[in-house]
C-alpha cells in the first residue's frame, strides 16, 4: 500500500506531517503484529533467511536488516524483563513441591566478534562461553531455562532462579546431574545447600572407561566397557578403579596419552558423586540428556549456524530471548498492555 502525504511546512527548517500525527505512522513504521512475526523468524534462523521466509508465507518481503533491527530491539527489551525478574531474588521458598527437581547447567562455546570493524578479514574472531541452565519437576515436560555470558556467580544466581520456577520448596531434592565440572560442583553447593544430590553424568564416566578399554582390555574392549558400565550402576566404583589400576601409564607419560590414568583420576576424584544405584531406584535420571538438548534447541540452533559470528552483546539479548520462548512466555511477551 502506497500513500501519497500532504507535508507543511512550519518555519524554514520545521515541517507539519498531519496524516502521521493523526495516525501514528511514519516511513519504516511496523505494526506489533509484523514485529513479532520477525521476531518469530528472525531469532529461529538467520536474518536473510527470515525476510525470505516473511516473502514465502506473507507474499512480502522487507529486507534483512529490517529484520535484524526489530529482532534485536525486542531482545533487548527481553534482556530487560528477565534482568528485572532476577533482580527480585528467590531465597523465600513455599514449604510444599515437588519431591525431586532435577537441575543440570553446562556452558557452550559461541563464536563472537569485536564491535567497529567493516571487513570480515580485520574482524579476529573469538569463542566465549555462555552458560545454560535448565530445570525440570521430576516426570514434567515442562522445564525452566536461564543463559547468558555469566561469571560462574551469576551462572549459579541464575541457575537458582530456574529452580525456584521449577518449583524448588523447602521439601524438595535438587537432583544435579553434570559432567564433574568443579565450578558447578561448587554453585551446587553454594545455591542449594544440603538439598542438593549431585551425580556425576555416566555418559562423561563412560567415555573415559572407552578410552581406557583398549589399553585394559586390548582384545575385548566393548566387553569389558559394558562389564564396568554394570558395575558402576551397582555402585561397584571402587571395583572398577581396581581393574584399571595394573594398567597404570608410567610417569613419564603424558596425560594425553594416558587414557587409563585420566579415567582413574577422574573416578577418584569424584568418588562422592557416584551414587548411580539411588537415583535408579529413585527413578531419577544419571544422564545429563535435559542441559544437552537445551543447548541445541535454546542455544545452538541459533547462535551455532555454520559460518556464524556474533556481537557478544547481541548473542546475549538473542540468548535471552530464546530463553522466553523456551520457557513459554511468549504469548506474555508479546501482550500488548504487558508490552
Amino acid at each position: 500500500m502506497e500513500i501519497e502525504e500532504r507535508i507543511w511546512r512550519a518555519g524554514k527548517i520545521h515541517y507539519l506531517r498531519p496524516f502521521t500525527a493523526a495516525t501514528g505512522l511514519g516511513a519504516g513504521c511496523r505494526s506489533r503484529a509484523l514485529e513479532r512475526i520477525l521476531c518469530d523468524f528472525g531469532i529461529e534462523r538467520s536474518f536473510e533467511k527470515a525476510n525470505a521466509a516473511l516473502k514465502e508465507h506473507y507474499g512480502f518481503e522487507l529486507n534483512a536488516s529490517a529484520v535484524r533491527r526489530t529482532t534485536l530491539k525486542h531482545a533487548a527489551r527481553g534482556r530487560r524483563i528477565l534482568e528485572k525478574e532476577y533482580a527480585q531474588g528467590f531465597r523465600v521458598l513455599p514449604t510444599k513441591g515437588p519431591e525431586h527437581v532435577v537441575a543440570e547447567t553446562d556452558g557452550s562455546m559461541v563464536c563472537t566478534v569485536e564491535a567497529g570493524l567493516a571487513r570480515k578479514d580485520k574482524r579476529p574472531r573469538e569463542w566465549k562461553e555462555i552458560r545454560l541452565s535448565v530445570a525440570q519437576p521430576l516426570g514434567s515436560t515442562q522445564a525452566r531455562h536461564a543463559a547468558g555470558f555469566n561469571d560462574v556467580e551469576e551462572a549459579g544466581r541464575r541457575w537458582g532462579h530456574c529452580v525456584r520456577h521449577a518449583g524448588w520448596a523447602l521439601e524438595s531434592t535438587i537432583h544435579v546431574v553434570a559432567d564433574g565440572a568443579e565450578w558447578i560442583r561448587l554453585q551446587s553447593r553454594e545455591v542449594f545447600g544440603d538439598q542438593a544430590h549431585m551425580l556425576v553424568d555416566f555418559y562423561h564416566v563412560s567415555d573415559y572407561l572407552a578410552a581406557a578399554a583398549p589399553t585394559c582390555r586390548p582384545a575385548k574392549p566393548v566387553p569389558w566397557l559394558h562389564t564396568q558400565q554394570r558395575r558402576l550402576k551397582r555402585g561397584a566404583w571402587k571395583l572398577v578403579v581396581d581393574q584399571m589400576t595394573p594398567w597404570l601409564e608410567p610417569a613419564d607419560i603424558r596425560d594425553e596419552d594416558a587414557p587409563v590414568r585420566a579415567a582413574v583420576r577422574y573416578l577418584n576424584n569424584r568418588k562422592e558423586n557416584l551414587d548411580y544405584p539411588q537415583a535408579i531406584a529413585k527413578g531419577l535420571p544419571i544422564g545429563s540428556g535435559l542441559i544437552e538438548s537445551a543447548h541445541k534447541h535454546v542455544l545452538q540452533a541459533r547462535l551455532k549456524k555454520a559460518g556464524c559470528a556474533w556481537l557478544k552483546d547481541n548473542a546475549h539479548d538473542i540468548a535471552r530471548l530464546r530463553v522466553i520462548r523456551a520457557n513459554e512466555e511468549w504469548p506474555q511477551f508479546w501482550n500488548q498492555k504487558a508490552a
